[in-house]
């Protein structure tokens, strides 16, 4: 019996590693809709994993509809889910619809809600079906925000809303008395931030698009983290600023207390990089550390998936707007393979290797590395073997789960590094460059 339980959970991990079907949200909210109004919303499902996926059955609870683009999933690829409503009477809605997956043990359950104001007996209850063409990329949307308290429901005015495109602060916003933002913004993937006097901060990545135009924040108190942070910025010290002489000093690395630093990415861009604006929040580390770095330190670039690639091989800081742009069009999708983005990486910065800098690896990722098994103990030599090198490494987890953290920070211990957290937008901000100052501070 002890076998066959073995047995049974040794092809369960094995389905589990082969076959990963992640979706972009499990939720949406229509927001107040009314009969002249489009009802429906498409959730993307992708296939992280190697083995294909199939679509076995869904549950259409009443007023529902569902098409798919398609039945298959095949490794690497996306499929839509586009859900409908149909009210035939006003009030308020919420529908959770079950869809069971080949590779799943459980079913994906899809949640849509929203508010029917007005309706139509008549209306079709089919759901749309998919038009071939593609859009124009240049397409855009005037998106509502909405800004109240999470207790009372209430409004709340001059709320600030940071929205985020691409790793740079787009556009800087506040809610009127009624609580509202509207902003025409193109069919794109955003990283929004907002805060409020007397009320703690939320982000949300959102998709924005013809149907998806609406987005509802509900601010509640500080957490205890925030408050401490803020008293912490409260703090005000006597800072004597000395400009330095040279003109390849940075504000935050003079030359004269920072060594030459060697840095290379090794990102993870595999598909669950996707999810909950990971990918935005590391865009918005990168350029922030670009803009502190110097002409005499170099930067380089590998990214991991499906495949490794240089995306910028190892040079100095002197353009940066083209580094920016490079960033800026990271793009995630596939099945991780951390140990050959490792591998890459660490051969990059020991060809660019600066004699009595800081030469350091950054790899950042949301996912675990599996370093009981052989793949792992060849990672972790591989790791020991470069810091004898002259070669450490840093691993940056972006909103990762807890349980991710104790492989992150063995990869970082064995190579003389730190496990560094990212969660918010204001730690993106500033992580990276406080562990570069602290890895090239001269002795």
């Amino acid at each position: 019996m002890k076998k066959i339980i073995v047995i049974l959970i040794t092809l369960f991990s094995l389905n589990s590693l082969f076959s990963q079907v992640v979706f972009n949200t499990s939720y949406h909210n229509l927001g107040e809709i009314n009969k002249e109004d489009k009802k429906y919303f498409d959730f993307t499902l992708t296939n992280a994993g190697t083995k294909t996926a199939h679509l076995l059955r869904i549950e259409e609870p009443y007023g529902i509809k569902v098409k798919f683009s398609k039945k298959e999933i095949l490794p690497d690829s996306t499929i839509i889910v586009r859900i409908k409503y149909t009210p035939k009477k006003k009030g308020k809605f919420k529908k959770d619809i079950p869809v069971w997956i080949s590779v799943n043990n459980e079913p994906i359950t899809l949640t849509i809600e929203g508010d029917a104001k007005s309706f139509d007996i008549n209306e079709s209850l089919a759901c749309p079906d998919f038009k071939n063409q593609k859009q124009p990329r240049d397409l855009k949307s005037d998106l509502k925000i909405k800004i109240i308290d999470v207790n009372t429901k209430k409004p709340i005015k001059n709320a600030v809303v940071q929205i985020i495109w691409d790793g740079l602060n787009y556009k800087e916003l506040k809610t009127d008395k009624k609580g509202f933002i509207i902003q025409n913004l193109k069919w794109d993937i955003y990283y929004f931030v907002v805060n409020a006097t007397g009320y703690g901060t939320k982000e949300q990545d959102f998709y924005v698009n013809q149907k998806n135009n609406y987005l509802e924040f509900q601010l509640g108190e500080p957490t205890e983290e925030e408050i401490i942070a803020e008293k912490e910025d409260t703090i005000v010290e006597e800072v004597v600023i000395i400009e330095p002489e040279d003109n390849i000093s940075t504000t935050e690395l003079p030359v004269n207390l920072y060594a030459p630093n060697n840095v290379v990415f090794c990102i993870d861009i595999s598909v669950s990089m996707k999810q909950k604006g990971r990918l935005d929040l590391l865009k918005v580390s990168m350029i922030e550390l670009l803009n502190g770095l110097r002409s005499i330190g170099k930067l380089a670039i590998v990214t991991y998936a499906s495949s490794t690639e240089v995306l910028l091989a190892s040079q100095y800081v002197t353009d940066k707007a083209k580094i920016i742009q490079l960033i800026k069009n990271l793009k995630a999708g596939g099945y991780t393979a951390g140990g050959k983005g490792i591998k890459k990486a660490y051969q990059v910065a020991r060809e660019a290797k600066i004699e009595e800098g800081n030469n350091q690896v950054i790899i950042a990722t949301d996912g675990a590395f599996n370093l009981e098994k052989s793949g792992g103990k060849a990672i972790l030599k591989n790791v020991e073997a470069n810091f004898k090198k002259g070669v450490t490494i840093s691993v940056v987890g972006v909103k990762n789960e807890k349980w991710t953290v104790k492989s992150m920070s063995s990869i970082a211990k064995t190579g003389n590094g730190h496990y560094i957290h990212i969660k918010s937008y204001e730690q993106a901000k500033r992580v990276l460059m406080d562990e570069i100052k602290s890895n090239s501070r001269k002795k």
